[in-house]
């Protein structure tokens, strides 16, 4: 029997239908399926911010979407294994809050350049895309590296209202 879970979330004024279906048979990841909702509704309905996060949240690849704050409003399955974190009680969380950090030189705690990573930065006024890497502690106490690029999510008066991030795993420790 196939068990189906079903999340309802207010997010930035749009309604999101999140489900999670369980891992498959031959050891995938479980899948998220997203529905925006009523498709004959006013397309105004619909914020960039409120797309991102559905298609964050729907995606095989490791990703995630903060909010001008830096809050976590999204992230794949894949996303929150690749930082170290579950994808379950971050969302709404400070990116910073929520992973660990690791200094490349020092190997400790929260270095110094931590506000400047690009899911972060990119939400400074005149950034476009950018790219960094960033070293995480995952829940096994192991490291991982992490390739991060982001680009900023405007409105459509073209202020910054989050960014999205895709991720990639740099090679093994």
């Amino acid at each position: 029997m196939t068990k189906l879970i079903l999340r309802l979330e207010r997010l930035h004024g749009a309604e999101v239908v999140t489900s999670t279906a369980p891992a498959p048979r031959n050891g995938g990841l479980p899948r998220h399926v997203v529905d925006l909702g009523d498709n004959g509704r006013a397309p105004a309905a619909s914020t960039p911010l409120a797309r991102w996060i559905a298609t964050a949240a729907a995606a095989h690849d490791p990703c995630l979407v903060l909010d001008v704050e830096g809050q976590i409003l999204s992230v794949s399955t894949r996303g929150a294994e690749l930082l170290g974190c579950s994808d379950v009680a971050i969302i709404g969380r400070r990116l910073l809050d929520v992973i660990e950090l690791v200094d490349f030189e020092t190997g400790g705690a929260s270095p110094d350049y931590a506000v400047r990573i690009a899911p972060i930065a990119v939400l400074s006024p005149g950034h476009g895309l950018m790219r960094s890497l960033l070293r995480v502690r995952q829940s096994d106490g192991g490291r991982q590296t992490v390739d991060a690029s982001a680009a900023p999510i405007h409105d459509a008066h073209g202020e910054t209202v989050g960014s999205f991030t895709f991720m990639a795993p740099v090679g093994g420790h």
